[in-house]
């Protein structure tokens, strides 16, 4: 999903209103739009540390005979944590084998040993980049489908709570249902994947 469908969405939720468009010039809604970022922040942190997988990776190179320590966190600005090395090497064939040789420090450091040589793509958990004021609607969040449709249950909910409790309570209600299903379908198989490709 795009910024600007969640935004839509999340308008539609709370007005109730197929018609209703994204009108920055508003004065009726220009007070949900300035704070739309913050709850859509909050619910993509909360879906990505409830156990929804999105994976990134970056490649390096290795030219010299020394051990080589790559701070994954400093390197990657969507870094969020790395629970265990996932490394492949890259050959001149374009094919891909695992690299079982890495070790993981501090969660965050990634130690090559000095036989370590050429191309490595590494893997690791990430979050997606933070949403701001300035966010073009034509954003794609970074997040599997199945997850991004509860961010405007959660936003709506967090949005509405001061003009009608019962209604932000029950889309509360739906995210919370809506999130504790996808963990339920992560936790109950051995892998997930997306089918968008982000893992």
């Amino acid at each position: 999903m795009t910024w600007g469908q969640i935004r839509l969405t999340t308008l539609q939720k709370m007005f109730s209103s197929d018609g209703i468009t994204i009108d920055e010039n508003d004065d009726s809604i220009k007070e949900y739009l300035y704070s739309m970022p913050a709850a859509a922040n909050e619910a993509i942190r909360m879906l990505v540390t409830s156990g929804i997988q999105v994976r990134s990776s970056n490649i390096i190179e290795k030219t010299d005979s020394k051990p080589l320590v790559v701070d994954v966190s400093a390197e990657n600005a969507d870094f969020w944590r790395m629970n265990m090395p996932e490394v492949y090497k890259l050959t001149d064939d374009g094919d891909i084998q695992p690299y079982n040789s890495c070790v993981l420090l501090g969660g965050h450091y990634l130690r090559f040993p000095a036989s370590a040589m050429g191309e490595f793509e590494y893997y690791y958990d990430a979050m997606p980049t933070e949403i701001k004021q300035d966010t073009p609607d034509e954003t794609e969040i970074a997040i599997a489908p199945e997850a991004a449709v509860l961010i405007p249950l959660y936003m709506a909910s967090e949005l509405y709570k001061d003009d009608d409790l019962s209604t932000a309570t029950y889309y509360r209600n739906e995210f919370e249902a809506g999130m504790a299903l996808l963990r339920n379908n992560v936790t109950g198989s051995s892998s997930f994947t997306s089918t968008t490709g982000w893992w």
